[in-house]
């Protein structure tokens, strides 16, 4: 989900124009008792959840119209509850996706993260409109194709790129009029749906990533019913969708300039005594050449973009990803793409990974015409040499080339919502930008500023200093103090 405030000018070309306000907030769903049932998936008995759903209309503006379920899931706290809290589970991957279902697979790593937190609230988990078991879309052509680039800096590759975007969106379907209604605009409205259907007055949220724009954008939306809210390496909505991408394009290459220098120092990284730049280069030259292979039955080429896509998630992993990506560098030095082509399939997996590029679009307008998408193209590739400038905020923006933007979505100037927000992020964070950790928390009244001066995505999946402070305010609403450093 992107968004912008203001203009971007680079070089004295204006990327993109600035967005109208919001208008005005609709009235949440009635509260209501959820019917809470055992779960179809086995693996919700391990934490003893339920599974339930609430109705929200497609269109808010028409609430007798069509509606969907949105899908939720219940994790009791171990002890007396105290209230729930509200969240998008981990986003590791950047694209969104199930949430429900990532946190099946990982909810032992996450609840461990939250012991206080999970001792004195239920936590309710669920996947927004349009992804997993929420009323999904479902798209015939998908949304990454490795044989359209979206680096378009000619005629050809741009009318390419037009025209794959076109044919996707044009292939979506779900309930009638929901492609429409998919971005924050319409989320932040299911959210205090939640909020209402669970009985609660005021909204207590954990969003990472996504989940931290929409936890900025319900702030906004509704100043008068926010409880403890923490945003982590939060999507800043006050950056344009090209400022994200020339953000993000730096960010990636300072961490794979930190992930070099650990190869340089530590003796257990495959790439240990070699120049890691300059093996990488080659790495992505011979993909794009046709010389790196999936491995699979029946073989195909990686291309050069796949190896900088994926390199990027595991920089998101510091430290655990780093031998992995070490080690699958020096696999494809040799031609053997396996471990790239493994991570590729997962970043790219359907439905959600095309149903998500549908809801980015609905807030965020693309630079319009080949002139900027190829300045851009120079900027980031400028301040990226190794990885390329292809990040997840690229292939975000590339893919809404040439779509309109349904509702688009900002941030007031300031936002002054009734309780204080957590705001935390990583200095080193190759996905979400520091800057934007910084920003945003300037832009919420009263918010208090965690930095974890770590590398990796995101201070609650890599700080335990930072889990200590959510995980405290959470359960029983204590603040740190203003600007805290965290260094573990």
């Amino acid at each position: 989900m992107l968004g912008s405030r203001l203009p971007a000018t680079f070089a004295g070309l204006t990327l993109v124009a600035a967005l109208a306000a919001p208008t005005g907030t609709t009235a949440a769903a009635p509260a209501g008792a959820i019917a809470w049932t055992t779960c179809e998936q086995p693996a919700a008995a391990k934490y003893q959840a339920r599974c339930g759903t609430v109705r929200v209309p497609v269109d808010w503006a028409k609430p007798s119209g069509p509606s969907i379920a949105l899908a939720l899931l219940r994790v009791p706290a171990t002890g007396d509850s105290t209230g729930t809290v509200v969240s998008d589970s981990e986003e590791l991957a950047g694209y969104g996706g199930s949430q429900i279902s990532f946190f099946l697979q990982h909810g032992g790593n996450y609840l461990s993260r939250l012991p206080r937190t999970h001792a004195t609230k239920d936590i309710v988990i669920f996947d927004p409109r349009g992804l997993g078991g929420s009323a999904g879309v479902h798209c015939a052509v998908p949304g990454h194709d490795p044989a359209v680039s979206s680096f378009a800096t000619s005629v050809g590759t741009y009318d390419r790129l037009l025209a794959h975007n076109a044919a996707t969106f044009a292939g979506c379907q779900g309930t009638a009029g929901l492609t429409a209604h998919m971005g924050v605009h319409d989320q932040v409205r299911d959210l205090d749906a939640i909020r209402s259907a669970l009985g609660e007055s005021r909204l207590n949220w954990l969003g990472q990533a996504d989940g931290g724009e929409r936890g900025a954008a319900y702030a906004a939306a509704y100043p008068g019913r926010t409880g403890a809210i923490v945003l982590d390496a939060a999507v800043d909505p006050n950056r344009s969708a090209a400022v994200r991408a020339i953000d993000a394009a730096s960010a990636e290459e300072t961490a794979f300039t930190h992930f070099a220098t650990w190869c340089d120092t530590d003796t257990t990284c495959a790439l240990h005594g070699q120049d890691v730049g300059k093996v990488f280069d080659q790495v992505v030259a011979k993909a794009d050449a046709g010389g790196v292979s999936n491995q699979a039955p029946s073989p195909r080429p990686l291309t050069g973009a796949e190896i900088r896509i994926t390199a990027g998630q595991y920089l998101a992993g510091y430290p655990f990803a780093w031998p992995g990506l070490a080690a699958g560098i020096a696999s494809a030095a040799n031609g053997n793409g396996q471990t790239f082509a493994t991570y590729s399939a997962l970043t790219y997996t359907d439905p959600d990974y095309t149903a998500s590029r549908i809801q980015t679009c609905a807030d965020s307008p693309a630079p319009a015409g080949l002139p900027r998408l190829r300045l851009l193209a120079q900027l980031v590739r400028r301040s990226a040499p190794h990885t390329g400038g292809l990040s997840i905020a690229w292939e975000a923006m590339a893919g809404c080339v040439g779509q309109p933007t349904a509702h688009p979505y900002t941030l007031p100037a300031r936002v002054r919502p009734s309780s204080s927000i957590l705001v935390t992020g990583t200095t080193g964070d190759p996905i979400s930008p520091y800057a934007w950790t910084r920003s945003l928390a300037s832009d919420l009244a009263g918010s208090r500023l965690v930095t974890a001066t770590i590398d990796g995505h995101g201070a609650f999946d890599n700080s335990p200093c930072a889990d200590g402070v959510i995980d405290g305010y959470l359960a029983n609403g204590t603040l740190p103090a203003a600007n805290l450093v965290c260094r573990t």
